[in-house]
């Protein structure tokens, strides 16, 4: 998980706080989380707050109440394969993110916290949770001394690919969700969380089996799917529809299946028997988008997923662009960085390093 920071101390795995059981329709509390707190970080002064968050979460900056000039904080984190649960317990405080890389589910376990992004404010207490999208600068108040929160956390691409498989369709726009999350009509969520939960805390769980925990990470992003409002919340409720003609749908496989070495929207049309304009207007009718539109959005789809999974010490980030389809790399990087709120060699560095 990294080395510690400052006065940052690792302690030893022991229960978590108090939090709340939202899988029950009442919102009764738990007598104690104990799910295994593989590195817990705690700190007593501003700079260490600073370093211990940044190392769980992502660079932040902290601010302390004006009135306390300090700040106390501790922050235990678990990992799976494809998700991070975190608990953090904090004083009254402001800590600031330029641009969060990830996507978070902010549960309420006490205190009263507010979140604001470049969508809105919304709060963490009382029943009502936050899901943060990546991307954008995010600035979390602690508003009171006794501030708990469970965090979820996960890349936005394995959110993506798990999206991509509910629709039957690749994802083709970054993914991004309503900021205030009602817990109260989250059932699928709530239902799949005391799942997980339950699995952690039992030594013999799921969580335990490296193939199924996986699979409890892809239950977790199917419940926030399913239960928070996002930009294909319309799209992954309506009723399925085999899009448009059988040559637009062997266009979008075609496109799939080797996006890299297309060339122009005629190579798309001839390999699939069309001209050009029936084409183009076989994607604006069913697809929305046109061809080559299409056709960028999933080699960026493909070069996020190629540098997730390159070893930086065979592989650079301008060399995964080249193989995805992409000639011009500074205009591919600041378009990656656009969606994905990191350039293209950090993701390499940071999820690989």
């Amino acid at each position: 998980m990294g080395h510690q920071h400052g006065s940052t101390q690792l302690l030893e795995d022991r229960p978590l706080s108090p939090t709340q059981d939202w899988g029950r329709a009442s919102a009764a509390t738990r007598p104690e989380l104990s799910w295994p707190a593989l590195q817990r970080l705690s700190a007593d002064d501003v700079d260490t707050a600073t370093d211990a968050l940044s190392e769980a979460y992502s660079a932040v900056t902290v601010l302390p109440d004006p009135g306390a000039k300090t700040v106390h904080m501790e922050v235990a984190m678990c990992k799976l394969p494809n998700l991070t649960l975190g608990s953090l317990e904090i004083s009254s405080s402001m800590v600031c993110s330029s641009r969060y890389p990830l996507i978070a589910v902010c549960l309420p376990v006490g205190g009263q916290i507010r979140i604001t992004s470049n969508c809105g404010t919304a709060r963490v207490a009382d029943g009502s949770a936050v899901v943060v999208s990546p991307g954008n600068p995010v600035v979390v108040e602690y508003l009171t001394d006794d501030c708990r929160m469970e965090t979820l956390l996960f890349e936005q691409s394995a959110v993506e690919a798990e999206l991509a498989g509910m629709l039957g369709a690749p994802v083709t726009k970054p993914l991004r969700f309503d900021l205030g999350f009602n817990l109260s009509a989250a059932l699928p969520f709530s239902r799949a969380l005391t799942l997980l939960h339950n699995e952690l805390t039992d030594p013999a769980g799921l969580a335990a089996v490296p193939a199924m925990s996986r699979q409890l990470g892809r239950l977790i992003m199917a419940g926030v799917l399913v239960s928070q409002t996002h930009n294909y919340t319309e799209e992954l409720t309506r009723p399925r529809a085999v899009p448009g003609s059988k040559p637009i749908r062997n266009a979008l496989e075609f496109i799939e299946s080797q996006p890299g070495e297309i060339e122009t929207v005629a190579d798309i049309a001839a390999a699939v028997g069309l001209s050009v304009r029936a084409l183009d207007d076989g994607f604006q009718r069913y697809v929305g988008t046109p061809p080559m539109t299409y056709l960028r959005q999933v080699r960026m789809a493909h070069a996020h997923e190629e540098l997730v999974a390159a070893d930086p010490e065979l592989t650079t980030a301008s060399a995964v662009a080249r193989k995805c389809g992409f000639g011009h790399y500074g205009r591919f990087a600041a378009e990656y960085a656009r969606r994905f709120g990191r350039k293209p060699s950090e993701t390499l560095r940071a999820l690989n390093g």
